[in-house]
């Protein structure tokens, strides 16, 4: 390859790979770059002249006096320039940069030039910033969850009148608590509607509901980053309500009204009444900030603390609408109706079939296998290791419950002879990211885990009539 062809080869790499190329003359101050450093700062062609101080001009200003600092330090010394800072662009956006430079000596050891390369790398910034923004939120709520299960204890007991009642509620805000808390992890928000985003919120806080006023059209769609930023919100929300606002007194209610703005918009108002005094002088903690900073680029959050109750405002900038079987307003009584209606329960049988169950936790299995037993099935199991489950086809299961992980092995092995002996099976799962999954559990209809016993009953059924 000859020197042209080697420089053509570079140029395009160079293109390619968004990298901005600059050469700085220690002497004059001015610089030479290509095109794309250029573009990096706002500028759609090259401009006629560039220098170190034209650069600071689009630095972040609390941050200019460290990067000409570190520039001047440079040129000094000899010393690589390296550095990540904010910018402000031509066209007004702000952005992160990583810049790199190094020095080219004289025969004196004076540095004459440094040359380096500028990229922007503000999705890698706002992916880390959101990586640490959902760590603290989890930091957060395993702290906060054991105040949240002391204060549904507490509320199920008063109204529970025998102790299966009481194990029955407790287990069920338990599993909305543990599903709530899914949203953090999935690469994708499950749950894009408002409604559906609080009532699975509200589930989480049952019993609360009835002093929560819901009015306006809920039957509206987000993307899966406003959604999860929407459940961070309200869970917050409905937190700190619990422990310190409204709905830690008896009298304290919440008002949440849904409205259209502009263009695709939605304004949501959440404002508490009947609670304590707020203070408004608290120091500003880790749910403030989640409130503050969770909907970044997809909208804002404004809050109030004035003295009658919490006031929060919140914007999500764009929304889409789908179909729905219902398309009136989403009142307090369709979000706050119970939704573990399913025709699972009342007359239930599975007696005459065989079901076979691997699960090698054993409270896990012996709770499916017990629920199983009580609507008449044969059970066969629970098998806890992959090769006792693979002896146990031999008794011909009509259907199978998995279980992916089983301590070291997983159970697509077993997947494969089910499938190939046409057996019918389901998979309990607890991975947020069903691509996590074995490629022998592909395509597999997937029970999560915490699961529901109306729900699990309802898919084996479907199943054995299916068959």
């Amino acid at each position: 390859m000859d020197d042209h062809e080697f420089s053509t080869h570079l140029d395009l790499i160079l293109a390619t790979s968004e990298i901005g190329i600059w050469e700085l003359d220690a002497k004059t101050g001015i610089a030479v770059r290509n095109l794309r450093h250029d573009q990096i700062f706002g500028h759609e062609t090259r401009l006629s002249e560039w220098s170190a101080d034209t650069f600071l001009t689009y630095v972040e200003p609390n941050d200019r006096d460290r990067v000409k600092q570190l520039l001047e330090t440079s040129l000094e010394t000899g010393e690589p320039w390296s550095f990540e800072t904010r910018i402000l662009r031509a066209d007004g956006a702000e952005r992160w940069i990583s810049a790199k430079g190094m020095p080219k000596l004289s025969d004196t050891g004076q540095v004459v030039k440094l040359m380096g390369h500028v990229i922007d790398i503000t999705e890698t910034k706002s992916n880390e910033d959101r990586l640490k923004l959902l760590s603290r939120e989890l930091n957060h709520r395993v702290a906060n969850t054991f105040a949240i299960m002391n204060s549904m204890v507490r509320h199920a007991s008063k109204k529970a009148t025998t102790v299966d009642d009481f194990a029955a509620t407790l287990l069920e805000r338990l599993a909305s608590l543990a599903r709530a808390n899914k949203v953090l992890v999935a690469a994708e928000a499950e749950r894009s509607s408002l409604s559906d985003i609080l009532s699975m919120e509200l589930k989480a806080f049952d019993g609360w509901q009835e002093r929560i006023r819901i009015t306006g059209n809920a039957h509206i769609w987000f993307s899966g980053e406003a959604s999860e930023a929407l459940a961070m919100i309200l869970h917050e929300l409905l937190t700190n309500a619990v422990k310190h606002g409204a709905l830690s007194v008896p009298e304290g209610e919440i008002a949440l009204s849904i409205t259209r703005g502009e263009g695709r918009q939605v304004l949501i108002r959440w404002v508490e009444r009947g609670g304590p005094p707020v203070v408004n002088t608290r120091p500003k903690g880790i749910g403030s900030t989640i409130l503050q900073n969770a909907m970044r680029d997809e909208g804002k959050v404004d809050l109030d603390f004035a003295k009658q109750g919490l006031v929060c405002d919140i914007t999500v900038n764009n929304s889409f609408e789908r179909k729905h079987t219902d398309a009136g307003s989403a009142d307090e009584a369709q979000l706050q109706e119970d939704s573990s209606d399913t025709s699972a329960t009342g007359d239930i049988s599975c007696a005459g079939s065989k079901i076979m169950i691997v699960e090698d936790d054993p409270i896990i299995g012996m709770d499916i296998a017990e629920i199983f037993r009580s609507c008449g099935a044969e059970v066969l199991g629970p098998f806890t290791t992959v090769a006792s489950a693979l002896l146990a086809l031999r008794l011909t299961p009509d259907i199978a419950l998995l279980d992916v992980n089983l301590r070291h092995e997983t159970t697509d092995v077993i997947a494969s002879q089910l499938a190939e002996n046409e057996v019918p099976f389901l998979v309990l799962s607890g991975q947020a990211d069903p691509s996590d999954l074995p490629s022998a559990l592909e395509g597999v209809e997937i029970v999560s885990k915490p699961f529901d016993e109306s729900d699990l009953l309802d898919r084996v059924l479907r199943l054995l009539r299916e068959k």
